[in-house]
């Protein structure tokens, strides 16, 4: 934890160059001064940094661990991630990017309670919120109470953090996130320095809006478990805070998502999402993946899990070759350490199912990847998608190449759109298209009264468009492609072998949720740890982690020598001994979770 605080000087230092507000430089003097920049100097690089971060650790670990797509390079070791094989430098990654920021977020915070402004308190909270359930949605059990003291203190070079429960973590971001909206709603002014906020251009609106909308988030992520300990009351250890029904806030706030107003606003359209702006033309604010060259971007390939959803409605199955009797024998995948046969995908075998506007805006490619296979099938597979010249063909990441059209419109319409995931101008830290999401489940589940089956029907169609048009500028909501697309989502794909019904109705939200949430962060991972959903299968040839998709990340290793009593106790805690990757964290400990996860090792 120690090198984290230090560091801050670094992260600070290079935010200071970004062009937002006038006093950043300063910020590199110290790292233990008492900076003299006003709170919404701190706004832009945090969420700068914070999504950047998130985007790199999408890529590197969550796209791989929930099947979104998986490294075809058979030579690089980090196509481990997909067989659950996580390496230390991955498991650093949101622990150390992150406690930078939220350290960042402290600071900020306690310069806004100085300078008396409700509003740069209220942002400040919300920050803090994202920051630390984003930090123990990933290790469970982390240091919060005590981190990011060392930079608010001056420092007197010693620091030891203890670990705080999970829950006990949770009950206060609800606690922030309660007096976020509370601080905002008492805001006089409308805003805030525009340029110090190039995300919402400094409107304490938008800001509440998506503090509200963090808020329905961390009540779905914690409800099942909140409902199963207490009836879904929570209870704060400050008798001043009156307790909190979780299905109740979560009425308020659907409330106001219905009105628009209300006491906790939600974003109301695409138009509020939090998007973060990059700049490929400023080398401090280009993104993460500015650098990559072609191989190493065009390194992972859409998995066949994805695109059976996305585009031809089934698994691909694949022909295995019997040596010993010399014929082909049909198998569905996976198929222990034998070596396959791959077929091709094509659109033109689709059948009925409509494809989705989405695909091509995220591949260049239509031909899945089976994950968790042995390496002589992950190369059998590089080398059968290999072009005369060695250039793969399978279906890698978009890249902004012009001569990379979306492959689902250039081929059915014979159009040409050109997608850039690889260096966007904007990307989201929450999509809109989470709240109907958000809402669909919590209908879906009896949380909110008022959402029947035919609402949850409706929230779910309107997710699932919203996610298209929050992807795809090409399109409408009225669109024959969009229209045709969500119409099958409803009456022909199959969830658990049936259509969409009121029984199957959380397995179809949580899985078109999973496609919504491309590219956001460990959102996906986490509803699969509390839900079970989308079904995945985990037990291929090459999985390992005793063949559980990783339920938390370890430790950083260096945790065990810096900080060595807390870590110590956290680990003979609540992991019973190891730092392992197989213990869930408090909100997924449900039976109802537990089970429905085990159906991906069936």
């Amino acid at each position: 934890m120690k090198k984290i605080i230090v560091s801050i000087l670094a992260v600070l230092f290079a935010a200071a160059v970004l062009p937002s507000c006038s006093h950043f430089d300063d910020l590199a003097k110290d790292p233990y001064a008492i900076y003299d920049a006003p709170s919404q100097e701190y706004v832009h690089p945090i969420v700068f940094n914070t999504e950047k971060n998130a985007m790199t650790i999408f890529r590197g670990t969550t796209c791989l661990i929930m099947q979104y797509g998986v490294n075809h390079n058979y030579e690089n070791s980090a196509k481990v991630v997909s067989n659950y094989n996580i390496s230390e430098g991955v498991v650093d990654d949101t622990w150390t990017s992150y406690y930078i920021q939220y350290g960042n977020a402290m600071k900020m915070y306690d310069k806004a309670v100085k300078e008396g402004s409700e509003g740069m308190q209220g942002v400040a909270l919300i920050l803090r919120a994202l920051l630390i359930s984003q930090i123990a949605d990933t290790y469970g059990n982390v240091p919060f109470k005590d981190a990011g003291q060392l930079i608010r203190s001056g420092g007197d070079g010693k620091y030891t953090t203890a670990y705080d429960n999970q829950k006990d973590i949770y009950y206060e971001v609800v606690a922030m996130l309660e007096d976020a909206n509370a601080h905002l709603e008492a805001e006089k002014a409308v805003s805030f320095s525009r340029v110090c906020d190039k995300t919402f251009e400094g409107s304490f609106d938008k800001w509440r809006r998506f503090g509200n909308s963090l808020y329905a988030r961390v009540l779905m992520r914690i409800g099942m478990k909140v409902i199963a300990e207490t009836g879904g009351i929570i209870e704060f250890e400050d008798e001043d805070r009156d307790p909190i029904s979780v299905a109740d806030r979560l009425n308020d706030i659907y409330q106001s998502y219905v009105s628009g107003a209300g006491s906790y606003p939600v974003m109301r359209g695409r138009q509020d999402r939090p998007m973060v702006p990059f700049n490929k033309y400023n080398e401090t604010e280009q993104t993460p993946f500015f650098g990559y060259t072609s191989g190493n971007w065009r390194s992972i390939t859409a998995c066949d899990a994805l695109v059976s959803r996305m585009l031809d409605g089934k698994r691909e199955v694949y022909r295995l070759v019997d040596t010993i009797e010399g014929k082909d024998t049909t198998w569905t995948y996976p198929c222990g350490s034998d070596q396959y046969v791959w077929t091709v995908k094509s659109l033109t075998a689709a059948g009925t199912h409509a494809p989705d506007p989405r695909f091509g805006c995220w591949w260049h490619k239509i031909q899945g990847m089976p994950t968790q296979m042995e390496e002589v099938n992950v190369k059998n597979f590089y080398d059968t998608f290999r072009s005369e010249s060695g250039y793969f063909k399978g279906g890698s990441m978009m890249r902004g190449n012009e001569s990379e059209p979306d492959p689902v419109w250039n081929f059915l319409y014979e159009v040409k759109h050109f997608y850039d995931l690889q260096n966007a101008n904007e990307y989201a830290l929450m999509q809109y298209s989470e709240l109907p999401f958000i809402f669909a489940e919590a209908g879906a589940r009896g949380w909110i009264a008022t959402i029947n089956d035919g609402v949850t029907l409706n929230l779910l169609k309107k997710a699932v468009t919203e996610s298209i048009l929050e992807w795809n500028t090409n399109v409408t909501e009225s669109s024959e492609q969009v229209v045709n697309y969500v119409n099958w989502v409803m009456t022909e794909e199959l969830f658990s072998g049936q259509a969409y019904s009121a029984a199957n109705a959380l397995e179809a939200i949580l899985t078109e949720k999973w496609i919504a949430n491309f590219f956001i962060g460990i959102e996906s991972w986490c509803d699969y740890r509390r839900t079970g959903y989308p079904l995945l299968k985990t037990n291929g040839p090459a999985a390992g982690n005793d063949q559980i998709l990783p339920t938390r990340m370890r430790y950083p290793s260096d945790e065990a020598y810096r900080n060595v009593e807390s870590f110590r106790a956290a680990v003979n805690g609540w992991l019973g001994g190891s730092n392992n990757m197989t213990t869930d964290v408090w909100w997924a400990d449900t039976q109802e979770s537990k089970d429905i996860r085990l159906l991906g090792r069936q």
